[in-house]
């Protein structure tokens, strides 16, 4: 109880009971039940402290202190809270969800009271998003808004800041933006050859195991197992919070095993440029694609390259989306992609089949015109 004194202001303390319509706090010190509830001063002057120490508790006697619940709060004052939260800051998509609270959630909504946040609302926001040139912007850019809107005041709704959260009333439409682009045998060894030499392991190991962007550049040595040929993903490090064991193909474990004689001892991370944890390839990706001639690929179309690979060679589903770290067959099929060479193959097999298993079908090398 009483003052604390911290780096950026004094707090006073106090045990509280709330209210039976949970619009006040109430002075309950001793008394079963009653919460520590802490108030920030918002100074480092002891005097000043003392006397709002005294107004807090004679507002407490009186059952005056309004609850969090009962204070109108504006959407741009929980929004600073919530991305100040730990475990918001402790998500994967923390720096991206920053842009959109602050560039485009609170711009829009900012002003309103939190509690006075209606579906329209949402829906008048996804009318008018637009790109920084003006232009519409995407379905699924809006979309990630959504999400990021969705998520920020299901989170008030926990605190007891909301009753309903608006944004879960209005779906989220369908971007239809599945793709199917793999490279071709004849692009993936001419991207590979003209890659940069940082560059071309990051692009084994999404192009052989699937693994995603993230899950690559922070991979550190110690989850490296060349002896068993493993690579150990914690739940941490992957965007499914799932661990997972990747088995390596011969290609990437010689390729770790290469870049394990001439690590740097001054960082764990496997993948490096200049001596520092690699974090970023987009300039040297593009540039690896202008130099091979390949158009419409992004680095995440990989996956679907390892996924559609890992079908052809007659991988089981299942061991399958275990290495890539799908959670659904509906992931898998999206990522696998079914070209006129596959259809061809399966029309081939079938005829195998049935000149073995099938009395009277013709056999095409005997077969006359």
């Amino acid at each position: 109880m009483g003052l604390t004194k911290r780096r950026d202001s004094y707090y006073v303390e106090f045990r509280v009971i709330e209210s039976e319509d949970g619009k006040s706090w109430s002075l309950a010190s001793g008394v079963p039940g009653a919460k520590k509830k802490r108030w920030k001063v918002g100074c480092l002057n002891k005097t000043i402290a003392r006397e709002m120490e005294a107004a807090i508790k004679t507002r407490l006697l009186l059952g005056h202190e309004k609850t969090e619940q009962a204070k109108p709060i504006l959407f741009r004052e929980w929004a600073k809270a919530y991305l100040e939260l730990e475990s918001v800051k402790r998500l994967r998509s923390y720096q991206d969800r920053v842009e959109i609270v602050e560039k485009q959630l609170v711009p829009f909504f900012g002003g309103k009271i939190l509690t006075s946040i209606v579906p329209q609302d949402v829906e008048t926001y996804r009318g008018q998003r637009k790109k920084k040139n003006g232009n519409p912007a995407s379905i699924q850019t809006v979309n990630n808004d959504h999400i990021v809107l969705k998520h920020c005041l299901n989170v008030a709704v926990r605190r007891g800041l909301l009753q309903i959260n608006p944004a879960t009333r209005v779906p989220l439409p369908d971007p239809q933006n599945a793709r199917d682009r793999v490279l071709t045998e004849e692009e993936w060894s001419k991207l590979h050859q003209v890659a940069k030499p940082h560059l071309k392991p990051v692009l084994q190991l999404a192009y052989q195991l699937g693994q995603r962007f993230g899950e690559i550049v922070g991979l550190t040595w110690d989850r490296v197992d060349l002896k068993r040929g493993f690579i150990t993903l914690r739940s941490q490090d992957t965007k499914t919070k799932k661990p997972r064991q990747v088995p390596m193909t011969p290609d990437v474990r010689m390729t770790l095993q290469r870049l394990a004689k001439v690590r740097s001892l001054s960082t764990r991370h496997v993948f490096t440029f200049k001596g520092k944890p690699l974090q970023r390839i987009s300039r040297s990706f593009r540039t690896a694609l202008k130099n091979a001639g390949i158009t419409d690929f992004r680095f995440h179309d990989l996956r679907h390259c390892a996924s559609t690979n890992l079908r052809r060679a007659g991988v089981d589903t299942a061991t399958a989306m275990k290495i890539v770290g799908h959670q659904s067959e509906k992931s898998w099929k999206r990522y696998n992609a079914i070209e006129e060479r596959d259809l061809l193959e399966a029309a081939l097999k079938v005829q195998k089949y049935l000149q073995k298993n099938t009395p009277g079908t013709l056999d095409p090398k005997t077969e006359s015109l």
